[in-house]
C-alpha cells in the first residue's frame, strides 16, 4: 500500500471505530445467540444474508475440487461450512475469536449430524484469533481455501486498522498450504482467498491485499442488484486472490 494510500486508509479508519470491531461485542452477541439456540433451536442470524452466502457457495462449488481444505474464518455459527460439507465438502474447519461463536457453531453442525440419515463428516471449530502476532502453529500451512464474510469488515472498525491488517493478512498467507511438500505425492490444489465485504469496494480490497503472496484472481458478482438515487449496486462485494 502506498504512503498517500496509507494516510488517506487511517484517517478515514479514525472516524469509523464502532462496537462492531471489539471482541466484547462479539462475545455478548455469541452468548446470547448460544442461548436462544439451547432454548428455541434458532441458529441465529446469517451474516450479511443469505445471498451474499449463496454466491460464496457458488463460487466454491464451481471452482473448488471436494478434496480441498477449506478454512472459514469468523464463521459465526458455522453456516456456510455446514452448505459445504451439505455439498459433498470433506475437510471443513472453522474459527473465531468468540468462544461463544464457536460452541454455538459445534452445536448446530452435531443437531445437524442427529438429523442426517445418513452420516456426515465432523466439521472442526477452534477458538482462533487473527490478530494475534504470531499465527497459532496448529492452523498454520493446513488450508488450500481460505473464506471471509464480514470477518475482516468487523475487525477492520475498531483499534489501529493498519496494524490490524498486517496482522490479519500475515495470518491469512500463513493458514495456506505451502507449494511443495503438502500434497502427498498427488496434483496440487488451487488456493484462492475468498472475501465478502460490504464496507471495501473491489478496488480498495485489492489495495489492501494484494501482495506478492496474494494476488487478485476474479470478482464474485452478484445477479441482483439494487437501485437508490438513480445509480445500481449490490450490498456486497465479493473478492478472490489467488494464493501464490
Amino acid at each position: 500500500m502506498s504512503q498517500d494510500r496509507n494516510k488517506d486508509y487511517e484517517e478515514e479508519a479514525a472516524h469509523h471505530n464502532s462496537a462492531l470491531g471489539t471482541k466484547e461485542y462479539w462475545d455478548n452477541h455469541y452468548d446470547m445467540e448460544l442461548s436462544n439456540f439451547e432454548d428455541t433451536g434458532d441458529e441465529g442470524e446469517i451474516w450479511f444474508g443469505k445471498s451474499a452466502e449463496n454466491r460464496m457457495l457458488r463460487f466454491v462449488c464451481e471452482k473448488v475440487t471436494k478434496n480441498s481444505a477449506i478454512l472459514d474464518v469468523g464463521t459465526g455459527n458455522g453456516s456456510v461450512l455446514r452448505k459445504l460439507r451439505q455439498k459433498g465438502y470433506m475437510e471443513l474447519t472453522g474459527i473465531d475469536y468468540s468462544e461463544g461463536a464457536v460452541e454455538l457453531a459445534k452445536k448446530t453442525a452435531e443437531a445437524e449430524q442427529k438429523e442426517h440419515p445418513t452420516k456426515l463428516p465432523t466439521i472442526n471449530f477452534h477458538v482462533a484469533d487473527l490478530l494475534d502476532i504470531q499465527t497459532s502453529p496448529k492452523l498454520c500451512h493446513r488450508y488450500d481455501i481460505i473464506l471471509d464474510k464480514g470477518t475482516w469488515d468487523a475487525i477492520s472498525l475498531a483499534g489501529d486498522r493498519s496494524a490490524r491488517l498486517q496482522n490479519y493478512r500475515r495470518s491469512i498467507i500463513d493458514l495456506f498450504r505451502k507449494n511443495e511438500g503438502d500434497y502427498d505425492g498427488g496434483p496440487q490444489l488451487q488456493r484462492y482467498f475468498v472475501i465478502f465485504s460490504c464496507n471495501f469496494t473491489k478496488d480498495e480490497l485489492v489495495d489492501l491485499f494484494e501482495c506478492e503472496d496474494l494476488v487478485f484472481d476474479s470478482e464474485i458478482l452478484s445477479t441482483n442488484t439494487i437501485c437508490f438515487g438513480g445509480k445500481e449496486g449490490t450490498t456486497s462485494t465479493g473478492v478472490v486472490f489467488r494464493k501464490e
